[in-house]
């Protein structure tokens, strides 16, 4: 049991070191509420595109765009708006609406500008 005991809180602190050295270079925490670049670029690529995306085809690969940014952003509500946009690509007009709708209010509130 000990042993056990033992291996966990090493993992555990092994695991917090390596969180603590993979933070920015600046060390400066980031800011949920702010854009951060990817959200920028998820949010660049929404407002080129969204235009363009007519057919069901265009919107899919728009959502795919958007989110290979958005992912990788903690900026809030974006990587859930961007996975919204994406299954509302792959749905109805006016689910694509909607998500487009949400996307675009969450790039916005993080003060996004075009």
């Amino acid at each position: 049991m000990n042993r056990t005991a033992t291996a966990v809180g090493l993992l555990v602190a092994a695991t917090l070191a390596l969180t603590a050295c993979s933070g920015a270079a600046d060390d400066k925490p980031a800011d949920p509420k702010k854009l951060d670049d990817a959200a920028s670029l998820a949010c660049d690529d929404f407002a080129r595109g969204y235009k363009a995306a007519q057919t069901q085809s265009a919107r899919v690969d728009l959502a795919n765009k958007v989110n290979k940014w958005a992912q990788q952003s903690i900026t809030n509500n974006i990587a859930d708006n961007a996975t919204a946009l994406a299954r509302g690509s792959e749905a109805s007009p006016s689910a694509w609406k909607l998500g487009a709708d949400a996307f675009a209010q969450s790039c916005l509130d993080a003060g996004w500008k075009a």
